[in-house]
């Protein structure tokens, strides 16, 4: 903005009839901040010092909405490679964060098949009476706007129980209470 009479004392900027701010010093400059996603019309308005003003010619300009960022996931309980004893339960955990919103949900998987979710943190969920064996456990993040990541998988170990040896023993007749005479008895069959 120049003024060969004089100078400048204000620049106003506008979109549409709204204004965005002010400047009194060159280089005439105003932050527009937060602006949402969407088609605007700016101008602005130069007042010299003494009064007399003159607005721009508009021009259009398009703020795109950023992308939506994924969130992020990764199963922290159990460790990958963890031997785990069959028949108890344990807790399932991830650490699941959103860098342009929220997490809305984490879920888990042993394969395809789903374990349990958790719409809290720590995102915690579970797991009851696991059977020995080998397993492929992922956790999947869904933020607030519907992205959604799954983990890395990790694999763990389900121990069986070992079988334990049955137990025995005699109840009758007791230890060292009982005198038995011995008694013969003839055998017979048929053949």
């Amino acid at each position: 903005a120049k003024d060969a009479d004089g100078k400048i004392a204000k620049v106003e900027y506008y979109q549409g009839s709204t204004k965005l701010g002010e400047s009194t010093t060159s280089p005439y400059e105003v932050i527009w901040k937060n602006v949402a996603g969407g088609s605007y019309t700016l101008s602005a308005k130069a007042t010299d010092d003494k009064g007399a003003a003159t607005t721009s010619k508009t021009i259009q300009v398009e703020v795109k909405k950023p992308a939506n960022v994924n969130p992020t996931v990764s199963i922290t309980s159990p460790g990958n490679g963890a031997t785990i004893n069959a028949g108890q339960q344990f807790v399932l955990k991830a650490d699941a964060k959103d860098a342009d919103g929220k997490i809305a949900k984490v879920e888990y998987y042993q394969g395809s098949t789903k374990l349990g979710e958790s719409t809290t943190s720590p995102y915690e969920v579970i797991w009851k009476n696991v059977a020995g064996g080998s397993y492929t456990l992922s956790a999947k993040a869904t933020d607030d706007k519907g992205a959604a990541t799954t983990s890395k998988t990790i694999q763990v170990e389900v121990k069986k129980p070992a079988n334990v040896n049955p137990t025995v023993s005699i109840t009758s007749p007791g230890n060292g209470g009982a005198r038995v005479q011995p008694v013969h008895t003839k055998l017979s069959g048929k053949t």
